[in-house]
């Protein structure tokens, strides 16, 4: 599978972000880039500054961000 964008979910800041894996640059270098490895990518969010402890984040291929009026 193309494991290709992470999406975070930020509960201290109430805020939703998405990194592309592809524009992240030679600063991360995954031991299997299709398949990065749970300690490869919290590495990497915690160097964005984000706190493990107050996020939930989800690696996939699609970034489609679904917005749905109720």
């Amino acid at each position: 599978m193309d494991f290709t964008y992470i999406t975070v979910l930020n509960f201290a800041s109430g805020k939703v972000y998405q990194y592309n894996l592809a524009e992240v640059g030679d600063n991360y270098m995954f031991e299997d880039k299709d398949e990065p490895q749970t300690e490869e990518v919290e590495d990497l969010l915690i160097d964005q500054g984000h706190d493990l402890s107050d996020i939930q984040w989800m690696i996939h291929a699609d970034p489609t961000l679904n917005q749905i009026k109720l």
